[in-house]
């Protein structure tokens, strides 16, 4: 079957509002879209186990890339493509960032080993720890609790708070060159933020573009997303798909806005892309 091109997208508000799974409705229009001829890329922060629990039902073929691009597999035989760690030499900038804070970050072990959390519990306020209770249940993640991190490359570190602490931190971080650094808003709790922070050569932008480079790019790249971390996915698109609720920043990079997620808005949004390339 002749590829048409790529369709690349983020999970959380983009196709589902449901952390742990994707309405029948998109589930199947995207199975379509496979059949047709179309590439598919599902781009997440989420690390891959949480993440393909929402996308049990995919029984098609894509590409996933986990923690905002840190690694890509291919779906569903779950093979490896490549993968970019923070080295674990990083971790002292990491914690530099952090001088004059009481608080500090999550480190994810990733997806080869069972994706667990790495935490210092000690280091949290006890109102931090009430968030990262609730945080640890809704992901459904395996936590392992250490008073120092372990020596060993990980896809991802997290951080989390107020936005002018996000702010400070992000500073930090970026500018040590060693990171890329994606902020999003907590879905959960108004007013907090968090940094997803990778690589400096893993995005989910940067990996799309070696997936292109890999497979061939075969056609037009339509990508959706709808929070900060989606810019760089966007920027590597032809068309670009912003959903109705995404900050102010996304859209104005978009070329169409999605009807709301609650409405199965991707599908109507899709569409429309789709015809602007001829299809």
């Amino acid at each position: 079957m002749e590829k048409k091109g790529w369709i690349a997208l983020d999970i959380d508000g983009t196709i589902t509002l449901d952390k742990y799974s994707v309405p029948k409705e998109v589930t199947a229009y995207l199975r379509s879209l496979v059949q047709g001829g179309w590439n598919l890329v599902m781009a997440t922060g989420r690390p891959f186990a949480f993440a393909a629990m929402a996308l049990s039902d995919f029984d098609f073929p894509y590409i996933f890339l986990a923690q905002n691009g840190s690694a890509a597999l291919e779906m569903p035989q779950k093979k490896l493509l490549f993968k970019s760690y923070i080295p674990s030499d990083s971790i002292r900038i990491a914690e530099s960032a952090y001088d004059g804070i009481d608080s500090d970050f999550l480190i994810y072990a990733g997806y080869e080993r069972g994706d667990f959390c790495y935490w210092r519990p000690e280091r949290f306020s006890k109102e931090e720890l009430e968030y990262l209770t609730d945080l640890q249940t809704r992901q459904k993640e395996s936590w392992q609790e250490v008073t120092q991190f372990p020596k060993e490359s990980f896809p991802l570190f997290k951080c989390f708070g107020s936005e002018p602490r996000m702010h400070r931190i992000a500073s930090a971080l970026r500018g040590s060159g060693k990171f890329e650094v994606a902020k999003i808003r907590d879905p959960f709790v108004e007013g907090l933020f968090l940094l997803l922070v990778t690589d400096v050569h893993a995005s989910k932008g940067k990996s799309l573009i070696r997936v292109l480079e890999m497979k061939g790019r075969q056609g037009p790249v339509i990508a959706a997303g709808d929070d900060e971390n989606d810019m760089s996915l966007l920027a590597a698109a032809d068309t670009r798909i912003a959903m109705a609720h995404a900050p102010a920043i996304l859209q104005e990079a978009a070329d169409l806005i999605a009807p709301p997620t609650r409405e199965h808005g991707i599908i109507k949004a899709l569409q429309l892309a789709l015809r602007k390339n001829g299809h």
